[in-house]
């Protein structure tokens, strides 16, 4: 095979081989963490001591549909697009093999008509004209290595046509199966709209009982700050450790503590029901399934295990000049002075509900922008 029809089999190749490409990773990402928040919502049952616990988990799981509708319209617009563009390449692709169809077919017949060498030279002599003359004698110069040519480049373009038209067909598929998906989610928002609705106004009947727990956690939150400053300020570090450094480096990729949706931010935000009340959280508040169990999101020290006035158990671990917190835990599985490995078991959440929390030295950051 030839310089021309090798490069000619690369370009049709990489031509072909531009089917659909979209981003599955974050759809099922998106997937997947909707199918948390409902089986979530689902395992807390009609537990009215979780009311507001499933209104904020209800609220992920609309804000998730949100996204993944969004995403699965995103796909389908990709796909709509490929498939616009595989068309045209089939439609010149059909052009192409039909010219070179009848070239097949004029060169067969000029081969059969100078089989002999007599016939070869009254092929020539017939010629209307030097120059057509002159390119008949190319054509019987190289006439078997010109029809392999041909054959090898319209054998090439028929199967990228075949792979064209199987890749319609995948993309046609992938379609039906996105916009199934995206009428399906639509419903099932409109329904835990309909929902949210309800429970909002349930919610909005007690809201002297919701201010009372606001007070409260705002007396754990305090009370549980003060304790890690303090710990924090007899553990400190002056130099920059080889663990902070590695610390650092795992931002964005550490996991999460528990399996769960995260149900409250980090810092200062509205209430999700009391609209003229502002919250401040120091971390995150996971909401995990029953039977789920806090893990350690990085290998430290132990610091402190400590009993939060009004509240559970908090733990305390070390990362050299990071710090990593988890509280309202019920039952604790490790000690003061512990060294620890990531994913070790540290405790039980309370109620099925985690405060998580992440400190560089004196100060908070956001936990959400350090896991995976």
């Amino acid at each position: 095979m030839n310089k021309f029809i090798f490069i000619l089999l690369i370009i049709v190749c990489f031509n072909t081989f531009t089917s659909v490409v979209y981003a599955q990773s974050d759809l099922v990402k998106a997937e997947k963490e909707l199918k948390e928040a409902k089986n979530l919502l689902e395992s807390l049952g009609k537990q009215s001591s979780q009311t507001l616990t499933k209104y904020n988990i209800l609220k992920k799981q609309i804000q998730l549909q949100d996204v993944l509708i969004t995403k699965l319209q995103k796909e389908i617009l990709k796909i709509e697009s490929e498939i616009l563009i595989n068309s045209d390449k089939k439609k010149l692709l059909q052009t192409e093999i039909k010219k070179l169809k009848s070239e097949y077919e004029e060169l067969i017949f000029y081969a059969y008509k100078t089989r002999k060498s007599r016939d070869k030279t009254m092929y020539i002599l017939s010629s209307k004209s030097f120059n057509q003359a002159y390119r008949r004698f190319v054509y019987l110069q190289y006439l078997t290595e010109y029809i392999e040519q041909t054959t090898t480049v319209l054998n090439i373009k028929n199967d990228s046509l075949s792979l064209i038209n199987e890749n319609l067909m995948m993309l046609k598929d992938d379609k039906l199966i996105l916009k199934e998906k995206q009428t399906n989610e639509l419903i099932q928002l409109n329904s835990s709209k309909v929902f949210l609705s309800e429970m909002l106004s349930g919610l909005e009947s007690r809201k002297e009982e919701l201010m009372v727990e606001v007070n409260r956690k705002e007396k754990i939150a305090n009370s549980l700050r003060e304790s890690i400053q303090k710990n924090i300020s007899s553990e400190k570090s002056i130099k920059k450790s080889k663990t902070t450094e590695e610390f650092e480096l795992n931002k964005g990729r550490l996991p999460f503590p528990l399996k769960g949706i995260i149900t409250s931010s980090f810092g200062t935000h509205t209430h999700s029901v009391l609209k003229n009340v502002q919250v401040n959280n120091d971390g995150i508040e996971i909401a995990a399934a029953s039977g789920e169990q806090v893990k350690c999101v990085y290998k430290g020290k132990v610091t402190q295990v400590l009993k939060v006035p009004g509240s559970n158990n908090a733990v305390i671990i070390k990362h050299g000049q990071y710090y990593t917190v988890y509280s309202n835990l019920s039952e604790v599985f490790i000690k003061t002075g512990d060294d620890v490995k990531q994913g070790a078991l540290i405790g039980t959440p309370d109620s099925r509900m985690l405060n998580f929390q992440i400190w560089f030295e004196n100060q908070k950051l956001n936990p959400q922008l350090w896991l995976k």
